[in-house]
């Protein structure tokens, strides 16, 4: 009875270390894609050089994410998710100011090449409706973001306008834009307090 036991265990536990495996290899597929998406374009980026980056084979990318556009979607909804977490929520007192370091702190880390969802977007916008839905999508969670932190739809609208600005300016400034940018943000938001 002992033995039975004891094997059903040691079963189980392999189970769980070759889920957590496949789990790991899932991610380590997104973050190569999501890196050679962001650097090289989506189109651009073949399946191999995933692969290749990622340390898996073909198969395993395809027992992961059938299609391209799978693991597209997949990619984009991992970023999104990441970006929010490192974020207050939004009506927190220093939520604005978090959203802008935190800008600064993705730039600094994983470039300021322009934004992710944007040239998503630009790649797919005639050929998948879906890839551009899930593009546009972040930027109606970060609006709505903002208008839950700021709640006067002109100043949110600025502040928006400031965080979009901050992402191409960045192209010439590098991450140091998002934090001008929040430092702008920041005087908008106390001359709107002042005037209360």
């Amino acid at each position: 009875m002992c033995f039975i036991f004891t094997f059903l265990w040691l079963l189980a536990k392999v189970k769980r270390s070759v889920y957590f495996l496949r789990m790991k290899k899932r991610q380590d597929i997104i973050q190569a894609a999501e890196r050679l998406f962001y650097n090289n374009g989506f189109h651009a980026t073949s399946t191999d050089r995933i692969c290749e980056e990622a340390g898996v084979s073909t198969r395993t990318l395809y027992r992961h994410f059938p299609s391209r556009e799978q693991l597209t979607a997949a990619v984009m909804e991992a970023r999104q998710q990441r970006f929010f977490a490192d974020l207050y929520a939004p009506d927190h007192p220093q939520a604005l100011e978090k959203l802008f370091a935190v800008l600064g702190e993705w730039m600094a880390s994983y470039g300021s090449g322009g934004c992710f969802f944007l040239k998503a977007w630009g790649e797919y916008a005639q050929e998948n409706v879906q890839l551009c839905a899930l593009a546009l999508d972040f930027r109606y969670a970060l609006r709505d973001y903002i208008a839950t932190s700021v709640k006067h739809s002109a100043l949110a609208d600025a502040v928006w306008m400031l965080f979009e600005g901050a992402i191409t300016a960045a192209l010439i400034r590098g991450p140091q834009a998002a934090y001008d940018a929040g430092k702008a943000a920041a005087i908008l938001m106390a001359s709107e307090e002042a005037k209360r």
